[in-house]
């Protein structure tokens, strides 16, 4: 009996540090909340494929607006904005930075998947021609965060850390064509210009995150 009870004890005391140390973990990595529309966007940091980390506070902080794109190489709805004759996502991340707007991507493929990883990425920025990062997600903490399930999905953050837009890049549903209007354009334009952003949530079409 005694037995039994020092052996009671010390699996509940195992169990409770164990409790401990599982929720401490989640807390130190996971983003503190939900992505809410005109409310602040959930803190992350995130690492490139060089290792280097990107904190969403620090652009923030130094009054950047922030462009999040849901980045997957090789679904056809991501590439539609990467042809050679649409550039579109190019052309705005480069259109954009020198009016103090950072674009980052994230793929929040789970680690091991074959849309993600350093060879995978680095072989995607060389065939997209890509200038800023991409960031590895591999707990999906961050995408569940913002509530993404689609790529390209996309948040516009504004420099004091609001998100101000989610939701597709443009007008046009499909995995060819680029719609007529340009949803992160217009939301970068209001923002920039300290207006109100008209049409701040759209539904984004693609393929299913890879979590």
């Amino acid at each position: 009996m005694i037995r039994t009870l020092k052996s009671k004890r010390a699996l509940g005391l195992f169990t409770a540090i164990a409790a401990s140390a599982a929720m401490i973990g989640f807390t130190a990595s996971a983003p503190e909340a939900k992505a809410k529309i005109g409310q602040p966007a959930p803190g992350f940091t995130l690492v490139d494929v060089e290792g280097v980390e990107h904190t969403l506070s620090d652009y923030t902080e130094q009054g950047q607006t922030v462009v999040l794109e849901w980045f997957n190489p090789d679904c056809p709805f991501v590439k539609k904005y990467y042809r050679d004759d649409t550039g579109t996502m190019n052309t705005l991340a480069s259109e954009y930075k020198d009016r103090g707007v950072t674009w980052l991507r994230i793929n929040s493929a789970r680690e091991g998947h074959n849309t993600t990883g350093e060879a995978r990425t680095n072989k995607a920025i060389e065939q997209y021609n890509l200038e800023t990062p991409v960031l590895f997600d591999y707990s999906g903490d961050v995408g569940h965060a913002y509530g993404a399930k689609r790529t390209p999905e996309m948040y516009v953050i504004d420099s004091q850390g609001v998100l101000r837009y989610h939701g597709s890049m443009c007008s046009d549903k499909g995995a060819m064509a680029i719609g007529d209007e340009l949803y992160v354009r217009s939301a970068l334009d209001s923002v920039l210009a300290g207006e109100t952003v008209e049409t701040s949530k759209t539904k984004a079409f693609g393929c299913s995150i890879k979590y």
